[in-house]
């Protein structure tokens, strides 16, 4: 939110922008447990008083990323490129709320589904945040606010990469996409398959097994849908999972899950919808891979399942560490 302040001089008369700083934040603690609140202009003080921002990161079907370019008149980083979409929790919102309004507000978006990838907070000399970042991918029209941004555009990866360091882009949108985003896949797996490794250690019962191994990928990796269906009596039955409710029954060839156990190797599949049979346990789910367990026979007991909102979220980097951590599953 902002307020306009009219200036004159002996030349021209303008209008300005600029935050109000009288607008009321919530006060959070690391938790995002809501412990007071305060203006803007106490927030941004130096103060340090932790609260709350949303950030969206727009990507679209080519994998480039939306940056806005704040406007010179903001009172942090004016001139820098930044998050696609940024902005402060107003007293009484929730982040999602808060989300769906900045979009709308910054860049004319509503119909997106968002994904949360992580928090954090962020801490400078001036204040600190609490972070929720999420991402979407959305090839609609973006009409940058005209009011609140000096417009933005689509920026590729190799573009983000070269540009950081240079004070383009703004120091937390720097960090954050780093973070999140730019982290290789590789090193993320890695330190994923040596966690699940010393979490089910010595594990012998299959099924605490799989329960572990879907929570801990879902929890770093993010994903859409995470889990295991088991080979019981010719067919393939739910096992445990992380994600919304799904199909109970797979048949031996059947979708994707059933083509993998049939073929007994791992299916990428970069759009469900072009899958021939593919099983629609969810309208929300576009990109899958599956890959299957075997047990210490060689015979597929059971298939590991997941899912993403995103087109082309897999890749042969999946592939390669899904079958690795598999193996902690072989009974």
């Amino acid at each position: 939110m902002f307020t306009f302040v009219t200036d004159f001089d002996d030349k021209n008369d303008y209008r300005t922008m600029e935050d109000n700083k009288q607008e009321r934040f919530p006060i959070v603690d690391e938790s995002g447990e809501v412990v007071g609140s305060a203006t803007r202009g106490e927030c941004h003080d130096g103060s340090r008083m932790l609260h709350p921002v949303v950030h969206l990161h727009v990507f679209n079907s080519q994998n480039e990323v939306y940056l806005q370019k704040r406007p010179e008149w903001k009172d942090i980083q004016p001139g820098k490129w930044d998050t696609s979409v940024g902005g402060h929790m107003d007293y009484g919102e929730t982040p999602d709320e808060a989300l769906v309004r900045e979009a709308g507000e910054e860049l004319g978006i509503t119909d997106f589904q968002p994904v949360r990838v992580g928090q954090y907070v962020f801490d400078s000399r001036r204040e600190r945040e609490l972070v929720y970042v999420n991402r979407t991918t959305y090839n609609g029209r973006v009409c940058p606010s005209a009011e609140e941004l000096d417009g933005g555009r689509f920026w590729t990866l190799d573009e983000i990469r070269a540009a950081i360091g240079q004070d383009i882009l703004t120091p937390n949108f720097e960090s954050e996409f780093q973070r999140f985003f730019l982290t290789p896949k590789d090193e993320t797996y890695r330190l994923l398959t040596e966690q699940i490794g010393a979490l089910v250690e010595g594990e012998t019962d299959a099924v605490c097994v799989m329960a572990n191994v879907a929570a801990a990928i879902h929890s770093e990796m993010g994903f859409f849908w995470t889990g295991f269906y088991r080979v019981i009596d010719g067919e393939l039955r739910l096992g445990p999972f992380q994600g919304p409710v799904a199909c109970m029954h797979i048949g031996y060839g059947k979708g994707v899950c059933g083509t993998a156990w049939q073929r007994r190797e791992t299916i990428v599949v970069p759009d469900v919808e072009a899958f021939p049979g593919h099983i629609a346990c969810s309208s929300l789910s576009r990109s899958e891979i599956v890959v299957p367990v075997f047990n210490s026979q060689g015979d597929v007991a059971a298939v590991l399942d997941i899912d993403s909102r995103e087109l082309g979220t897999f890749d042969d980097t999946d592939r390669r560490w899904l079958e690795r951590i598999c193996g902690f599953c072989r009974m």
